[in-house]
């Protein structure tokens, strides 16, 4: 009886992967010619040399085009696949094969045709967008698809890139030698972030030479700029090796990809964290940390990765003095010949105006020097889900020194910090020198000003990602997110002028700290006592038993249903454009 049910589910197994080829095949049939993936006609632009095409994606039954500022539309070409003209109904257009867009009007639908093979072709919906005054980056695959990268995280492939500046002159134009997705829960995301090598180190945007860099999506930022503010914010308070960012349209392979981030990527070298041979260092999650290939524990089995150096780690003498530092402050005494104190006070004032939901867990950055046995705190990255990230998360006063804390090493040791005298009024003087006037100037229209200098782009990025950008007010405009981003620096500011005073150290609520519990993680769901959606002993229940013990057949279901959707949908299309 066993052996059947064996053959059974083997059965549908392979009814679901023979269902899983039959739709792949259909989708590559059905896609060819069509207008709904901007094939039927595409745009180019000739930029130094170097062609840009500008293909056009569907979104509500809409052809648009997503342009960057720089493009002149007179100069933009309508390349046509076939013999004809493009059309306009209503008004007296009419675009022949390599024609410029002279005379189109943006954010405006227009009906158009495109003649078929037949000579005929019936009108759809098309509408011309362009960004702000921001640069364009331009990545051309080997392969001119991106298929392989986006299977897997860790798959690479090179190409060729090309930077293009806000007033449309080529700041590079470089071979690749591996474009990568990155990223954690940015990974699952509709829209990706990738990681560029280049085969050379380049000055790219005037942000140092270096071959690696980061095209960071912000996907679940509903108001697209904490990671910049919240850079702004380091640098002007002094935070050592704060990366640089710029704003770019992305275009890859001729598709615009959306609203990116291109940033330096924390590593060390001359031109990023500069610290030599020192040991450049990461609080993690332990799953993450298991990837890497040199670790520590802490106390509570929290890891700190080790980074760099490259070569000749010292990682017992790193875990020495981890040991040491962490065995002093649970004792209440600080090691104060073992900390630069002014980046530690930097810091703790940074993560207060954060409340990064991620602090003390991921990405948290530190560097020591092991040879002096200096411990230097910084510098900052990953700022999408901060100063409130969307989640109603209100602003707390000195919320470094209680998040989590029986789990939780930085905010340990920052409650101990703010408990002495000397420490609180280094970090009130940081605050009120450094970080006020910044804060100030983003909850008084700073951040309603960097949004500005980005709208347009801004709305070409949610016209090609109509999804949700916020796991908690996935409802809310863009509006509605950039209001509740100025409240809460708004709030913050208030908190924080209340907290940082002459006496900030007498209003701490003691420094006694609760006992340190074992953090729990993926490595021991075997156990049966992970965080894997399972009970004790890693028994499936409820629903999710019935949808494991009957996965094929329903795999098989849904891909049918979604077959049919399919064939209907591309049966109106073909209908509709003549073919």
């Amino acid at each position: 009886m066993r052996a059947n049910i064996s053959k059974i589910k083997n059965v549908w197994f392979f009814l679901s992967l023979f269902a899983l080829f039959a739709l792949t095949a259909y989708g590559i049939w059905r896609d060819r010619g069509t207008w709904g993936d901007g094939n039927t006609f595409f745009l180019r632009y000739r930029q130094d040399g170097a062609v840009q095409q500008v293909k056009g994606f569907s979104s509500d039954g809409i052809l648009y085009f997503c342009l960057p500022s720089y493009m002149e539309l007179e100069d933009v070409t309508v390349e046509l696949p076939r013999a004809g003209k493009l059309e306009t109904d209503g008004e007296a257009l009419t675009f022949g094969d390599g024609d410029g867009l002279k005379g189109i009007a943006l954010n405006t639908e227009y009906r158009m045709h495109v003649e078929n093979r037949d000579g005929k072709g019936e009108p759809f919906s098309v509408v011309f967008m362009q960004g702000s005054g921001i640069p364009a980056v331009w990545l051309d695959t080997a392969s001119g698809g991106m298929e392989y990268i986006l299977a897997k995280k860790g798959n690479s492939e090179g190409g060729y890139m090309q930077v293009v500046d806000a007033e449309g002159r080529t700041d590079c134009m470089v071979k690749v030698d591996g474009v990568s997705g990155r990223g954690n829960t940015a990974w699952d995301a509709v829209k990706k972030s990738f990681m560029v090598k280049l085969d050379d180190a380049e000055d790219v945007l005037g942000m140092g030479a270096e071959k690696t860099w980061v095209l960071n999506a912000n996907y679940y930022d509903g108001a697209y700029v904490r990671n910049q503010i919240g850079l702004e914010m380091a640098a002007a308070g002094g935070i050592a090796f704060v990366p640089e960012a710029r704003f770019v349209d992305l275009y890859i392979n001729g598709e615009y990809m959306g609203l990116y981030q291109l940033m330096e990527k924390l590593k060390v070298g001359k031109n990023r964290v500069d610290i030599g041979d020192n040991y450049f260092l990461e609080v993690d999650y332990r799953e993450r940390a298991a990837a890497e290939e040199d670790y520590i524990m802490l106390s509570n089995e929290q890891p700190i990765v080790i980074h760099a150096p490259a070569k000749d780690r010292d990682v017992d003498g790193v875990r020495r003095f981890f040991d040491a530092f962490s065995r002093k402050m649970e004792e209440g005494e600080i090691p104060v010949a073992n900390m630069d104190m002014e980046s530690f006070a930097r810091m703790f004032v940074m993560e207060d105006i954060l409340q990064d939901m991620d602090f003390g867990y991921t990405s948290h950055y530190m560097y020591l020097d092991l040879e002096k046995e200096i411990l230097y705190d910084g510098p900052v990255w990953d700022l999408d889900n901060t100063m409130g990230r969307g989640n109603k998360k209100e602003a707390e006063p000195l919320f470094v020194t209680d998040y989590d804390l029986v789990y939780n090493n930085m905010s340990r040791w920052y409650r101990r910090l703010c408990g002495q005298e000397d420490f609180c009024r280094l970090a009130a003087g940081e605050y009120r020198e450094k970080f006020r006037p910044a804060l100030k100037r983003l909850a008084e229209g700073g951040v309603r000003e960097r949004v500005r200098e980005i709208e347009a782009s801004i709305a070409m990025d949610a016209r090609r990602f109509t999804g949700s950008r916020s796991l908690f007010m996935g409802d809310a405009s863009l509006e509605e997110h950039v209001v509740y981003l100025e409240n809460y620096l708004k709030d913050k500011l208030a908190v924080m002028d209340a907290d940082y005073g002459e006496d900030m150290w007498k209003n701490v609520q003691g420094t006694a700290l609760p006992a340190l519990e074992r953090q729990e993680s993926a490595f021991e769901e075997e156990e049966g006592t992970g965080n894997s959606g399972m009970e004790s002993g890693g028994a499936e229940t409820g629903w999710l038993a019935v949808l494991v013990k009957y996965r094929f057949p329903v795999i098989l279901l849904v891909m049918g249903i979604g077959g049919v959707i399919l064939w209907y949908q591309c049966r109106d299309g073909y209908r509709r454009n003549g073919f």
